[in-house]
């Protein structure tokens, strides 16, 4: 009896259990399929508001083409061209011997600052010496002969052609004296012009002053140091006295602004060009006569001018125009802007009208689209 009851209790047991799992199994699917009713729901919003963005944002749109563009505004317009430039120096002199010898000694060195008149270096002039106390020698005799026969003369003794050849032979002496002084003062070397010694070509004991010797230093005074460009006639009255130009020298890499100080009148027949100087004031210290420099000038200057890339600016055969953007809203499209050319260059071109300030020029893309498309901006 006692096993009936338990067996029952069991039964009973299992049978309640069963209900519950039951239970519990369809309340999860019930959540489940409310889950994905709400998901169903959320899709639909979301594609929704994915096709407002889209209508909206002009980047998010797949058919928009992809260009960059700028802002055109009237401003300051300058057109630079280059021209090449040496430095010069009207007192850049070279100090060569007049008469041939060897140099016996150097009182200088490069970089010395010399004076005017200064000795700068002397040669072996003693042969010309060794002249000047012979010749000195013979006036001492033709001196005293002279002065005998010049009294005996006066006396009425001796013949008048024996006082005039002794007179003639002591002033002959005489002035062959002054010229060998004068061949002699040729071996002491003096500075030209007050400078700076630039730089020595000669050693001690070397020949100098002859066929096979060269000059002996280079006094260079930067005092007066000016640039010189050689200016193609097409650029005639382009340039002018006290013009600001840019000059860049090379080798320094230094870039300064310095101011025309002469153009020249004259065009060289030879190259059709004519001359333009400006005189460097500043950072002078460096440069170097026939140092290169380039110096750029302005040929066209307008301090009002709507200006665009040379490039962007189309011909149809008919009129010239450029491709701008037109803004709807949020839809940008390409607009064809004909325009009125007033000066065109290289790399600019200056726009008289048609274009408006503030209008939005395509600039990069610009061969990918024609009137009508849409775009979308993009910066890189």
């Amino acid at each position: 009896m006692k096993n009936i009851v338990i067996t029952l209790s069991i039964i009973a047991l299992f049978t309640a259990c069963g209900d519950t799992n039951k239970g519990a199994l369809e309340v999860k699917r019930a959540e489940l399929e409310a889950l994905h009713t709400e998901m169903t729901t959320l899709k639909a919003a979301i594609t929704k508001v994915q096709n407002e963005i889209t209508e909206l944002d002009t980047n998010a749109r797949p058919n928009a083409i992809a260009v960059m563009t700028e802002i055109v505004n009237k401003g300051q317009f300058k057109n630079p061209f280059d021209v090449q430039a040496l430095v010069e120096s009207d007192n850049n002199v070279m100090v060569s011997p007049e008469v041939p010898g060897r140099l016996v000694r150097l009182y200088v060195k490069e970089g010395q600052r010399v004076s005017k008149g200064q000795v700068v270096a002397s040669m072996d002039g003693s042969t010309a010496n060794s002249q000047i106390i012979e010749l000195e020698g013979a006036l001492s005799l033709a001196k005293t002969n002279y002065e005998k026969l010049g009294t005996l003369w006066k006396q009425n003794i001796g013949s008048e052609m024996q006082y005039l050849q002794a007179k003639n032979q002591y002033e002959n002496l005489q002035n062959s004296i002054k010229t060998a002084k004068s061949q002699a003062g040729k071996y002491t070397l003096r500075a030209p012009i007050t400078g700076t010694v630039d730089a020595i070509m000669a050693n001690e004991g070397e020949l100098v002053g002859s066929m096979t010797g060269g000059p002996v230093m280079r006094i260079v005074n930067m005092g007066d140091i000016k640039l010189k460009a050689n200016v193609s006639e097409a650029y005639v009255g382009k340039i002018k006295t006290g013009q600001t130009v840019k000059v860049y020298y090379p080798s320094l890499n230094l870039t300064t602004e310095e101011t025309v100080s002469a153009v020249g009148s004259v065009i060289d027949i030879n190259n059709r060009t004519y001359s333009v100087y400006v005189t460097p004031r500043k950072n002078t210290k460096n440069l170097k006569p026939n140092m290169l420099a380039m110096i750029t000038a302005y040929d066209f200057e307008d301090n009002d001018a709507m200006s665009v890339p040379t490039k962007l600016v189309r011909n149809d055969g008919k009129e010239d125009y450029i491709l701008t953007i037109k803004t709807n809203g949020e839809k940008k499209t390409v607009l064809k802007t004909v325009v009125v050319i007033d000066q065109e260059f290289a790399s600019e071109t200056i726009i008289k009208s048609g274009l408006e300030p503030g209008s939005e020029i395509i600039t990069e893309g610009y061969n990918s689209v024609i009137e009508g498309d849409e775009v979308k901006v993009i910066t890189e």
